[in-house]
């Protein structure tokens, strides 16, 4: 039940009508006045949740960024005084089997819509892929994907984001389909026929959620005692590095899951607000998972931002969902989770979830080596909504809801 993502990228277009007057460079921090004009103009109500604090954490106070001077890990497009355009790169450490490498992720690219159809945005992409050495994208506009594989991209195997629906309410149904309908003109008006007129999100609560409730019984009925205990934290410790230190050779393409990356990811994020919880047993530290609720501008569902264990350790990871599950109550209209491991889709699929979506991820290896090693560990990945900036605040569109 994500909200669709806000499709800004570039369009490409022949190298003769790039303007000549623009300008692509790696942004430094006295561009920060005019990066924030920028994502004012190109993001409009959504900006909000691209402002300073989040975009000092993300890239300034990210513990794997290692800026040389005052540059910052985002490249601009300048006409004039004006930035028109941007890609930026969220820094982290990728383990590819028994190595470590430093990576990033193409997140916010964005071109004012003045400016679109003239190639700048193959422009900014070749810039960035000249200065890092490996730049992952999970999800992504197509244009953002045909800049990625002119480049030779790798496209990895499908992460899938899968959903478990909880209970229906008239509002949400309608919310979700205007929604999801939004730039789909004939499929909008269908729905809001459907609605106004076959009050069709009056009727599907009344038919679904006497299913759901018997899903509900048939899952708890084989719920059976277990020894886990799950407990709530507020930071993570050294304990969930020496799970990651025993489990890590579990998942050879991964973005490491240390105390260092989670503490910056879940704790020290701004915005949204996570919870944390841990899992132990026989006096270890066997998983984890982040959750958190939707902000009241998004739809009305939970999130499971990160799962973590071995993974053979099935039990673990059935706790850990079920804790979700229990923690959300009937608080949400449906949970919202993000995987690329099987045995993680197995344990959801057992508690209801369904897949809703797949995303094909790239990766761009400026070493050829390793780009052949990546290619061909592609069917073997780990990536969740913790990857990239796939969790974030997702507002729903300005759409009139009323009954």
């Amino acid at each position: 039940m994500d909200d669709p993502r806000l499709g800004g990228e570039a369009q490409a277009g022949p190298l003769e009508e790039i303007p000549i007057a623009v300008t692509v460079r790696r942004a430094t921090l006295s561009d920060r006045p005019a990066i924030a004009r920028f994502i004012d103009e190109a993001y409009g109500p959504r900006a909000q949740y691209k402002a300073t604090p989040r975009w000092t954490w993300q890239f300034i106070d990210n513990p794997f960024t290692h800026p040389e001077h005052d540059e910052v890990p985002v490249w601009v497009a300048v006409d004039g005084d004006r930035i028109v355009g941007q890609i930026a790169v969220q820094k982290g450490l990728l383990q590819v089997e028994d190595e470590t490498f430093e990576a990033g992720w193409a997140v916010d690219i964005m071109l004012l819509q003045s400016h679109r159809g003239a190639g700048l945005g193959h422009r900014l992409h070749e810039a960035v892929v000249k200065d890092v050495d490996i730049l992952m994208a999970l999800t992504m506009a197509e244009a953002s994907r045909r800049m990625a594989e002119r480049e030779g991209c790798v496209t990895l195997e499908e992460v899938h984001q899968l959903t478990r629906w909880v209970r229906w309410d008239p509002v949400t149904v309608r919310r979700y389909l205007m929604i999801h309908t939004a730039g789909h003109r004939w499929a909008q008006q269908a729905a809001q026929v459907s609605c106004d007129v076959f009050r069709f999100h009056r009727l599907l609560p009344g038919l679904v959620n006497p299913l759901l409730r018997l899903r509900d019984f048939v899952v708890r009925s084989r719920h059976a005692p277990s020894a886990t205990k799950i407990v709530e934290v507020d930071c993570f410790g050294p304990e969930v590095d020496e799970l990651w230190e025993r489990t890590r050779g579990d998942y050879p393409v991964i973005f490491a899951r240390d105390s260092q990356f989670l503490n910056w990811r879940f704790v020290d994020c701004p915005e949204p607000v996570y919870r944390r919880f841990v899992a132990q047993r026989d006096g270890r530290t066997v998983g984890y998972v982040v959750l958190r609720r939707a902000e009241p501008v998004e739809l009305q569902q939970g999130i499971i931002a990160d799962l973590y264990a071995s993974r053979q350790d099935t039990q673990t990871l059935d706790e850990l969902v079920r804790h979700s599950l229990a923690f959300f109550g009937d608080t949400v209209s449906a949970v919202d989770c993000g995987t690329s491991v099987a045995e993680f889709e197995g344990v959801l699929r057992k508690h209801g979830f369904f897949k809703t979506w797949a995303h094909n991820p790239t990766c761009i290896c400026r070493d050829s080596a390793l780009r052949e090693r990546v290619s061909q560990l592609k069917n073997d990945l780990f990536f969740s909504k913790g990857d990239q900036d796939w969790d974030q605040i997702h507002a729903a569109d300005r759409i009139a809801f009323a009954e």
